[in-house]
């Protein structure tokens, strides 16, 4: 096997990649990417079982083959490369590995691709044809959906905090993706604190009613997609078991969650009486500054609000340090003092797009161990944060 490529061209393509090699594995054959080149194409294969990952460089190829190659290795390498090209050459006997650049030489020890996983079936079919996905959108079937890189990566990024990391809770490691015709609309949850995103669409682009609960690791790689996305999904004996997702030269497929999730919408206020309207950059920098004076152990502020002023505190019995900020607002209500872990409070205010004048965002509450939430003064926007209070010691 041998070839030619740029390195621009292998830094982009080992950095899709390498988010599915896991660090350390049982099996050490994932720690590997997959190379197999034909002709001037060099495909790249991850896998950690759960995410699988595909990409298509151009390279000048002088010999088809395939081996194993070390991942993080050969990333942790060729992101120390400065401009021009590398040569690959490997040997499929010995398994040896050379790279040659305009300034080095460097030797590396592969394995045979006769150990690798069997590769998905759904990565020898031919990607979606992304004006015949437009199209069946308009008629209103769905083989396969559409979405812009700014809508999916929106959703992606709005949710992607809020996952649980409690693995007694699978349900929750994930967000769900809820579709309707016209509307999706992503939700994740930890139990603490929840976000709900909603995109629409001008007709009937989407499944009448289809739920997924997409991983954690699936929605990072959302949140950076730099093309349009083609998702599709795939059944094993009749139930929806993967998604695919088509971008750009890349194809990732991931394992869904297959758990109910929990009927969030049960939990979200609907007469939150007591309005707050906020600076943004004010709250944001106030809690930042308080959070220094606060205990490690609970990450405890106090927020009293009254008229048009909030009160932000935070103190550590342990070390004997407080904090106390004031800011502005515009309150309409009795006054209220309510409880938050701090680091909730700042992720949900800072993930708030704010697109009115004053760069602010609205809370609203009831009581102070009611839920309260956080959204953008502009109700078009359709995203929504909820967090639980804390008693306050």
């Amino acid at each position: 096997m041998k070839f030619s490529v740029a390195l621009p061209e292998l830094q982009k393509a080992l950095q899709k990649n390498l988010p599915a090699i896991p660090r350390k594995s049982t099996l050490p054959v994932l720690e590997h990417l997959h190379f197999s080149l034909s002709g001037k194409e060099l495909r790249i294969v991850s896998t950690d079982q759960d995410i699988t990952i595909m990409s298509h460089i151009q390279v000048d190829g002088s010999e088809d083959g395939s081996i194993l190659v070390p991942g993080r290795k050969i990333g942790d390498l060729v992101k120390t490369l400065s401009e021009g090209s590398m040569e690959f050459s490997a040997n499929e006997s010995t398994n040896e590995i050379k790279l040659k650049t305009s300034t080095g030489k460097y030797s590396l020890r592969g394995l045979s691709t006769s150990e690798y996983l069997d590769i998905p079936e759904l990565f020898e079919s031919e990607k979606p044809d992304l004006d015949k996905v437009k199209e069946s959108q308009k008629s209103g079937k769905q083989p396969a959906m559409f979405f812009s890189k700014d809508n999916i990566s929106w959703l992606a990024d709005k949710t992607h905090y809020a996952v649980s990391t409690d693995e007694f809770r699978p349900a929750m490691n994930g967000v769900l993706f809820q579709f309707r015709e016209n509307t999706i609309t992503a939700v994740s949850t930890d139990s603490y604190r929840l976000v709900k995103a909603v995109s629409h669409a001008e007709k009937a682009s989407y499944p009448s009613e289809l739920d997924l609960i997409i991983p954690a690791r699936a929605i990072e790689l959302l949140r950076k997609v730099d093309s349009d996305v083609v998702m599709s999904v795939i059944e094993t004996r009749n139930k929806i078991t993967h998604a695919r997702f088509d971008v750009g030269d890349t194809v990732f497929i991931t394992r869904l969650i297959d758990e109910k999730f929990p009927p969030y919408e049960s939990v979200i206020p609907l007469n939150n009486e007591l309005k707050a309207t906020i600076n943004q950059k004010d709250i944001i920098n106030a809690i930042n500054r308080v959070a220094h004076c606060t205990s490690e152990l609970n990450h405890q502020i106090r927020l009293i609000i009254e008229k048009n002023n909030i009160s932000i505190s935070g103190q550590d019995e342990d070390s004997g340090s407080e904090g106390d900020e004031a800011i502005t607002c515009d309150f309409s209500g009795n006054k209220i003092t309510i409880g938050f872990n701090y680091k909730y409070l700042f992720d949900a205010i800072s993930n708030i797009d704010t697109d009115d004048e004053k760069q602010s965002v609205l809370m609203t509450f009831s009581e102070p161990t009611r839920p309260v939430l956080i959204k953008p003064v502009k109700e078009e926007l359709d995203l929504l944060m909820l967090i639980m209070p804390v008693r306050l010691s």
